[in-house]
């Protein structure tokens, strides 16, 4: 069979052999047949994309109609059955990003005992309950020896999800295919009689009751200053790394033993350096206390890195060998969303009723550490401190008093916006200073990452990761202001920078590449520009004054962020431009683009351009960040993950329309056709 084509510039992967036979009806084929065939005739939900969430959801539709197919044929489909069409130009379960391919040496930034593709028991949902091995589980078999807490590699994940997929697809019940599509879906439009047809780059399309999107990370369209900079690599023979997946990029384009610009210090900047160190021959020998020597390949290029804050993102706190026993919120805890949820929607600002809550959630588990191992002197009995404290309000003239008087050292005292931005007040005179500056400061955030319950700081990140469930539950249900979009934003960026960072491996590997000389530091808020007339890229810094660094090659060493108004997504693109779609826009008064498609968030109905939603047009993930809020995050094991829960709520609607519509083509001369064979 002929492969499809897939998108440009992205790696080839394998994918599900068409036709197939997955059991009891269920076949994997790159066409559900002709219009003329009995299969024009079934009801059919289309599923776009098939990482994580695409699955989830094939997942609960296969739940639901095996559920039906037990009580003796109520899913109401009669003896024409469902298709279900998978389309997925990856390997279907892991998708684009968990592409079992990708290198070894880049990690997960969840832990083995915590990633799971099925749902449990801890997930309240109205479908009917299914389990299936957890990534720990299924290693037991396939990899034997992953600990649970371990950060596995990413590759050894996309395995994974790729066999779940496989998994979940292998039994349908009867009258229920899977045909998968090795393609992508590059338009979709409505049609007489009430279907919905996908159009496939690689020709052919598919119609469908319901459509499902699940599209993921999908590439934008570049800004103004990422063309800039790809026009003066190309005029001057530079090489310029544009924001994305690492495993994605050309980073062979990056010379050794030059010197690379590198903007931004958080994930991406991980996988990034990753590559081009191991990647290229280096290696890391152990030392004590979790230190590590590298030993260049000679291969490397000379990296000198930046970002917004300077600094990279924290080191999670990971004591080796155990499980992170987590943060039980006592401040922002169900209670008090209650008592927010409870005034209404858009009555809730964030940064008076939530940040407050935030910020004291965050401070009594600083306290609690630092009084416990008497870190700093308190003229207060512990206990009677920190009742005061919690009692406080934030930054009130009560809780300043109380801390002036318990802590005679200013440095004791706790204010979880002074994380922010540490390199705000400071300044180096030369680059040499500011790299042994760094060195320590990842040093110490190393130890503390090492000995998470000795640290005040690693206590408070664990707060600040605990109350993010909470801010999501209140974005959820439209609970804040419109006019919080902002403050929003800049917490999603400052709790990640706090509590969603790299496992303290990496930067005890940075902290070596410092040492070796292969990574220097820029500062904060690097200025990079094109300079035409020396044909280099130049960065300088206001933390290291007129330290200006020179480089034939540029990395931005971050992922785009979800923006639906400049998609470069040709599906995407269609649906805004048929009307079928519309961007979701603020409630701030302006009505301004949150980046996000416009959803009915209770059911993530689709929304058009009249603002109706649609009863056959669905949507979840990335595309919804905006309506949603922080919303990459995966499902985790025993936890009631959101992912499984939003995934039952679209396969139930989504059924709802395959028999709603599927049951007015149900006529005579159709069973007769389908009975017959299909044979005209």
């Amino acid at each position: 069979m002929r492969r499809r084509r897939h998108p440009q510039g992205a790696r080839r992967q394998p994918h599900a052999r068409a036709g197939r036979d997955l059991g009891r009806g269920g076949v994997t084929s790159p066409h559900p047949g002709p219009a003329a065939s009995p299969d024009a005739v079934r009801p059919a939900v289309a599923v776009v994309g098939a990482g994580p969430r695409g699955t989830a959801v094939l997942e609960r539709l296969l739940a639901r109609l095996r559920a039906d197919a037990g009580d003796g044929g109520a899913d109401g489909t009669g003896p024409l059955g469902v298709d279900l069409h998978v389309i997925e130009p990856y390997v279907p379960g892991a998708g684009r990003v968990w592409a079992p391919g990708q290198p070894d040496p880049l990690l997960m930034n969840t832990l083995a005992g915590h990633a799971t593709a099925f749902p449990d028991a801890s997930v309240r949902m109205a479908g009917p309950p299914s389990s299936g091995p957890s990534l720990l589980e299924w290693s037991e078999e396939h990899a034997p020896g992953l600990a649970p807490h371990a950060y596995p590699a990413r590759a050894l994940m996309g395995r994974y999800l790729a066999w779940a997929y496989h998994r979940i697809v292998a039994d349908p019940p009867p009258g229920v295919r899977v045909i998968h599509h090795p393609d992508r879906a590059v338009a979709l439009a409505a049609e007489p009689g009430g279907r919905l047809r996908l159009t496939l780059a690689g020709g052919g399309g598919v119609a469908a009751d319901a459509v499902v999107l699940a599209t993921g990370h999908t590439e934008v369209l570049p800004g103004d200053e990422e063309t800039v900079l790809a026009a003066h690599a190309a005029a001057h023979g530079l090489a310029y790394v544009p924001p994305g997946q690492a495993h994605e990029r050309e980073l062979d384009a990056v010379p050794a033993g030059e010197p690379v610009l590198v903007r931004g210090l958080a994930l991406n900047f991980f996988d990034q350096i990753t590559l081009l160190t191991t990647g290229r021959g280096g290696r890391f020998v152990p030392l004590e206390h979790g230190l590590l020597r590298y030993l260049p390949s000679g291969r490397e290029p000379r990296v000198y890195a930046g970002s917004g804050r300077g600094v990279p993102y924290l080191a999670r706190g990971h004591a080796p060998g155990t499980m992170p026993a987590g943060h039980r919120r006592r401040v922002l805890d169900d209670g008090a969303v209650q008592r927010l949820l409870d005034r209404g929607p858009g009555s809730v600002s964030f940064a008076d009723d939530v940040w407050p809550l935030i910020a004291k959630e965050a401070g009594l588990a600083w306290y609690e550490v630092l009084l416990r191992r008497s870190l700093g002197e308190c003229a207060l009995p512990p206990q009677e401190f920190l009742d005061r404290y919690t009692a406080a309000p934030y930054r009130s003239v009560a809780e300043a008093e109380l801390l002036a008087g318990a802590f005679a050292d200013p440095g004791a005292r706790f204010d979880l916006r002074d994380l922010d931005r540490p390199l705000s007040a400071r300044q180096f005179a030369a680059r040499e200073e500011f790299d042994a500056w760094m060195r320590e400061h990842l040093r110490d955030d190393l130890a503390q990452a090492l000995d998470p319950a000795d640290s005040p700081l690693k206590a408070a990140a664990s707060a600040v990761a605990a109350v993010k469930g909470a801010v999501r539950r209140l974005v959820a249900a439209g609970a804040l202001t419109g006019d919080t979009r902002a403050a929003l934003s800049w917490f999603r960026a400052f709790g990640a920078h706090l509590s969603s960072g790299p496992p303290p491996s990496r930067i005890a590997e940075l902290l070596a590449l410092s040492e070796a000389g292969v990574v220097s530091f820029l500062g904060a808020r690097p200025e990079v520009r094109a300079d035409a007339g020396r044909g280099v890229f130049t960065a300088v810094s206001a933390t290291v004054p007129g330290a200006q660094v020179e480089a034939r090659a540029l990395i931005d060493a971050w992922l785009p962020g979800a923006d639906v108004s400049r998609t470069a997504d040709p599906l995407l693109r269609s649906l805004l431009d048929s009307g079928l779609a519309r961007p979701h826009r603020t409630d701030d008064g302006r009505g301004g683009p949150s980046g996000a498609l416009d959803v009915e968030p209770s059911g993530l109905r689709v929304r058009d351009a009249d603002g109706v939603a649609s009863d056959r047009l669905f949507a979840c993930g990335i595309p919804l960040e905006g309506v949603e809020w922080n919303n990459a995050i995966g499902a985790r094991a025993r936890s009631d993950a959101a992912l499984f829960r939003q995934a039952d709520i679209i396969a139930a609607r989504a059924l709802t329309a395959a028999r709603t519509t599927g049951a007015d083509r149900t006529t005579p001369a159709a069973t007769a056709l389908l009975s017959s064979g299909g044979d005209t």
